[in-house]
């Protein structure tokens, strides 16, 4: 008997399954469990995404200059090396840049309101981070007192990313 090949696309998941079966009742067979793992994961994302807001810390600024912007990310990534490993809940780290405006932003995303709390009440903050930007301080219109601090909340709104 030859196998017959067969996709199913589910059409809010973007997984596609390859299902090879015998019979017809084979073929069934696998396509209900391959759609009931999809809806048990499309389930589970969507409860953990309403769970609570994302927690960000931003930062933003106006540069000098574009040497200036370099410096500023040469010491991101130095900080992203050596100080930020020790925040606990600390997700990740994100830079956007505008050259022609010359404006510089850090985004950092905790994995929840208590991490972030916790992040602005440490050591870490105090006696690490701040010393460090300091060091940067030349490079930005108005020194560090230039700079505009704040805590947001976000929520996913769209998601087009795969997962395989």
């Amino acid at each position: 008997a030859q196998a017959i090949l067969a996709q199913v696309d589910h059409p809010c998941s973007s997984v596609a399954f390859r299902i090879v079966a015998m019979s017809f009742a084979g073929r069934l067979r696998s396509v209900q469990q391959a759609l009931g793992s999809v809806l048990q994961t499309q389930c589970r994302m969507q409860v953990t995404a309403a769970a609570s807001p994302m927690k960000f810390r931003s930062m933003s600024g106006k540069v000098r200059d574009a040497d200036a912007m370099e410096a500023l990310d040469k010491g991101l990534r130095e900080a992203a090396d050596k100080i930020w490993p020790k925040v606990p809940g600390v997700m990740r780290i994100d830079r956007t840049k505008c050259m022609q405006r010359m404006e510089y932003e850090v985004t950092i995303q905790f994995e929840s309101g208590d991490a972030l709390k916790a992040f602005l009440n440490g050591d870490v903050m105090k006696k690490e981070l701040h010393p460090h930007m300091k060091g940067f301080s030349h490079c930005f219109e108005g020194g560090l007192s230039g700079l505009k601090w704040q805590n947001r909340e976000a929520e996913k709104i769209l998601d087009n990313t795969k997962v395989l």
